[in-house]
């Protein structure tokens, strides 16, 4: 009776406060019959979510809601009563299925209810645990025995009946579905399966670039196979690199482990061929003086009496020893190219590879010696020798590799024959000045280890002058004169 008594008293409190503000409106508005007019409204409103998804199992967490009481003139905006509400709800967490949560409330008169939606859901997936076996493989013709499983599901209980078991290579794979459809899996890897290859990493760049007569140094690999080990050595490479020939080359690195399992990597090769300079013709008459095969006893006087004409020629060299004379040569103004290290023709044109080493070699020398890294070089016995015929097409592939690389081959037009039958200074100056009236551009051969032929230079060059001759040194930009291949 007492709580009906209170309950009385703050009725009567609120309509005393509602009509105070309702007075209040009257006052602003001018007139009573807006309070008279006003129809009022109680509601509910819900905190959090209408719609609650509860895992079984979990305890629910009320949110609660809060009155509102609105007016549809005055207190448009609603005032939120001291109020309590009562909540109902038979919630059975362990137990799946919808729920209601209900909510009420009663100001003066005028109630008001609300509903929460509560779902009790199962999401949560089974679990399969597989008994351990012994590690060892069924033996020929056998079946792997089982060993043993169990499945289990917090709402389910023991699933196990439902675990469907599918043999497999190597595997065996388990699979179970609860009653609310969540499912799961298992897989046990049968002793000694090995169904992961090796695993092989390349040393340096997947994909590298080279230049055009540089050799390929392989970077280096390894290979390692979690059942097998260290598998380098057994590492298979296929493809080549064609390190004078631009174009772009494959390597694929191949590895197969003791279960039959392959693996495969790859690396490109891009090998770069340098731009070859444009050939400009010289204006008038102009003759090349060249000099194969030395510095040799004779280069010295040959150096003065071009120094007496203040003529420039060419020298192709050869690893001959005299190192103050290949000094002098550049000193003196003229142009130095590469002739060979050792001028051994079945040594040097045995490969691709062994020519190259011979040019690099004689390149670097004459670097070391005089500071000059020459790019011009003549192909021991002109690029038309047949000297190289024991190694078929390799002058074919030669004479495209060296400019590929950067260098510029010379053959020449007027041959002295002093490494023939000219044995003498006339012979030699006679089929020089022959030669080159037949020309307007002579490339002249002469080799400068031969005293007659050096002995023929002047009688040559003061003809050359006094027929309007000019005389100058090979470049990178010089006409050729390349001969024809024979091989």
């Amino acid at each position: 009776m007492e709580w009906e008594e209170e309950r009385e008293k703050k009725r009567g409190h609120g309509w005393i406060w509602i009509l105070a503000a309702a007075l209040m409106g009257l006052a602003a508005v001018g007139g009573m019959m807006l309070f008279w007019n006003n129809q009022f409204s109680l509601e509910l409103v819900l905190e959090g979510q209408e719609e609650v998804l509860l895992e079984y199992g979990d305890s629910y967490q009320e949110q609660g809601a809060h009155p509102v009481f609105f007016g549809s003139k005055m207190l448009r905006g609603g005032i939120t009563p001291d109020i309590a509400v009562d909540i109902q709800n038979e919630i059975n967490p362990e137990r799946l299925g919808c729920y209601r949560v209900t909510y009420c409330a009663e100001f003066h008169g005028y109630r008001a209810s609300a509903q929460r939606v509560v779902r009790v859901v199962d999401t949560v997936c089974p679990v399969i645990e597989l008994v351990p076996g012994p590690d060892q493989l069924p033996g020929p013709g056998e079946h792997y025995k089982e060993d043993g499983f169990r499945a289990s599901d917090n709402f389910d209980g023991d699933i196990t009946d439902r675990v469907v078991r599918t043999e497999m290579e190597g595997k065996i794979l388990y699979t179970v579905a609860d009653s609310s459809g969540n499912s799961c899996s298992a897989e046990r890897l049968l002793p000694g399966y090995d169904p992961i290859g090796p695993e092989i990493t390349l040393e340096g760049d997947a994909k590298m670039v080279i230049p055009a007569g540089c050799f390929f140094q392989e970077p280096g690999y390894h290979a390692w196979d979690s059942r097998d080990g260290d598998m380098t050595d057994q590492v298979e490479i296929e493809g080549e690199v064609l390190w004078y020939k631009p174009g772009s080359y494959p390597i694929f690195y191949n590895a197969t482990d003791s279960s039959g399992n392959i693996s495969t990597v790859v690396r490109c090769v891009e090998v770069t061929g340098k731009p070859r300079p444009e050939v400009s013709e010289p204006e008038g008459k102009v003759i090349y003086l060249t000099f194969d095969d030395g510095p040799g006893p004779y280069t010295g006087a040959l150096l003065d009496v071009l120094d007496k004409y203040d003529v420039k020629a060419t020298f192709f060299v050869v690893n001959s020893g005299y190192d103050d004379v290949l000094r002098e040569i550049v000193r003196r103004g003229h142009s130095i190219g590469i002739h060979t290290m050792s001028h051994a023709y079945n040594d040097i044109y045995a490969s691709p590879e062994a020519y190259f080493g011979d040019l690099f070699g004689m390149r670097q020398r004459i670097m070391d010696i005089t500071g000059v890294d020459t790019t011009l070089m003549r192909f021991p016995g002109g690029s038309s020798n047949t000297i190289s015929c024991p190694n078929p097409g390799i002058m074919t592939l030669l004479t495209e590799a060296v400019q590929d690389a950067g260098f510029q081959y010379f053959d020449w037009n007027v041959d002295s024959n002093d490494a023939g039958g000219a044995k003498t200074a006339n012979k030699v100056r006679e089929n020089i000045i022959s030669g080159v009236l037949g020309n307007r551009v002579s490339v002249v051969l002469q080799h400068d280890i031969h005293a007659y032929s050096v002995e023929a230079v002047e009688g040559v060059i003061r003809w050359g002058l006094d027929n309007g001759y000019t005389f100058l040194p090979l470049c990178e930009n010089s006409p050729g004169f390349h001969h024809g291949v024979r091989n």
